[in-house]
């Protein structure tokens, strides 16, 4: 049986306050959370010490788990030309890591970032960025226990093929993948890159979306073939951790109730 989801605070952060949605996620019924590291809900260099043990007591008090953190990644890229970007995402992202570490989560999730849409150098050259900057993070990564989860999507990095040979040309223990099928079906068939990137994958995302758009949506409003994603993770024998990446902020709490009742109907643990 696929293993229970957990759910994402992205949905509620111009709403709730993180205390409230931590409380939220855990009365729709969910026992694990990816954390948004995004103001208004989690900013590492605005958090203390204190406020972290806080959180964690608030989670273990619902019984929740931080799965994993994601700083969203509308202004970070490893894949900058510009040096100074660059330099600022490893930093951000070591900030993001310790936090993770003092969280307890597992997990970091890393976006290899985007390329100019108009006049792009060759692709090697972007390449060459997102692993030196992978690099330089693995050793906290490693110090601190985390593992940092490359996640397909954006331009420079969004196929299986590009997870897999980065994972191979990196070769450490602490990076995995997070594979995310709305973000896949706009490329490839989200079925066969579970299969593909299954001894890699460290994290699962799931939402819907349609052909075409890029959306995060609720299960079954979408063109997502849950029913194969389904059978694709009994097949790999996927036992890790899953979540429910849903971003509707208009109706976040039926969103995620629905597309938990979806899954569940499909065989996915309560």
């Amino acid at each position: 049986m696929p293993v229970a989801p957990g759910g994402c605070t992205y949905s509620y952060l111009w709403t709730l306050s993180l205390d409230e949605t931590v409380n939220r996620l855990a009365d729709l019924g969910f026992r694990s959370t990816e954390l948004m590291a995004t103001p208004p809900h989690l900013w590492p260099a605005e958090f203390a010490q204190s406020e972290r043990a806080a959180l964690r007591r608030l989670c273990a008090s619902r019984g929740m788990t931080i799965t994993s953190v994601n700083p969203t990644y509308l202004d970070l890229n490893l894949a900058s030309l510009n040096p100074g970007f660059r330099a600022e995402t490893v930093r951000q992202l070591r900030e993001i890591i310790r936090l993770a570490h003092d969280l307890e989560a597992e997990a970091v999730v890393v976006v290899a970032g985007r390329k100019h849409p108009l006049l792009a150098p060759e692709p090697g050259h972007l390449w060459r960025l997102v692993r030196e900057g992978l690099e330089t993070l693995l050793p906290d990564c490693d110090r601190l226990g985390v593992t940092l989860a490359l996640e397909n999507g954006w331009t420079v990095i969004d196929r299986v093929e590009q997870l897999w040979q980065m994972c191979q040309e990196c070769a450490h223990p602490r990076l995995g993948v997070t594979y995310d099928v709305a973000n896949a079906l706009a490329v490839e068939s989200p079925t066969s890159g579970l299969h593909q990137i299954a001894a890699h994958l460290a994290l699962l995302h799931l939402s819907d979306t349609q052909a075409g758009r890029w959306g995060h949506d609720r299960i079954g409003s979408g063109m997502v073939d849950f029913t194969a994603v389904t059978q694709a993770v009994r097949q790999i024998g996927y036992t890790g951790r899953t979540i429910l990446e849903i971003v509707d902020p208009a109706s976040p709490d039926e969103a995620n109730r629905s597309s938990l009742e979806r899954l569940w109907a499909l065989g996915w643990s309560e």
